[in-house]
């Protein structure tokens, strides 16, 4: 669905914050984020859904490292069609990546494809209500409704501090997040445990 202009301009200045932001800002930053998202996640099971940084997006290299060091399993999304919902494919650091149909990097379809039981999702702009913006082509808010139709999925947005906004304009086909973390605090609308429970 086509961005409102609203979210247009929205969508520009969180953009431009995150690109203000030095790269050492950015990797101190994305390692605090990974730290509180490491915590949040406690001993919750199953597998956690990642994503490949585009452009200065948040890379999450500190949370990938710490996640696999303690045995978790992780994939990564791919993209089968525009109009489709990502499929999740099991990988691991050091796996090879294909390039993927919007040239982001993307387990190739050997692997094995998996259901995660909580998405990070990397916001463009969020609010304190969990709402999110993206880039526009409305990946996740098909995804998690899908994943969700056939067991309970935890989303947990990180982001940059910058990237927050007073309020996202929603509309009925926008999913919140349960949770957004950035390098500075942890924004619950529900633990991932009960994101789990209650779907």
């Amino acid at each position: 669905m086509p961005s409102t202009p609203e979210k247009i301009a929205i969508r520009e200045l969180a953009l431009a914050a995150r690109g203000r932001m030095s790269a050492d800002d950015r990797r101190r930053a994305a390692a605090d984020a990974g730290a509180r998202v490491l915590d949040l996640l406690g001993a919750l099971p199953g597998v956690v859904g990642l994503y490949v940084p585009i452009g200065d997006e948040l890379h999450p290299r500190w949370l990938v490292e710490a996640l696999a060091s303690r045995g978790r399993q992780l994939a990564l999304p791919c993209t089968p069609r525009w109009a489709a919902p990502m499929v999740f494919r099991r990988w691991a650091p050091g796996d090879r990546l294909a390039r993927g149909r919007m040239d982001v990097p993307e387990p190739p379809r050997e692997a094995l494809v998996v259901d995660p039981d909580v998405v990070v999702v990397p916001p463009v702009a969020f609010d304190r209500r969990g709402f999110r913006i993206g880039y526009g082509g409305g990946f996740y808010d098909r995804t998690l409704p899908a994943m969700r139709a056939r067991k309970p999925v935890a989303a947990i947005g990180i982001a940059f501090a910058c990237q927050a906004c007073p309020k996202v304009p929603d509309e009925p086909h926008d999913v919140p997040m349960d949770a957004v973390v950035t390098e500075t605090e942890v924004i619950e609308r529900r633990t991932p445990m009960a994101a789990r429970a209650n779907p």
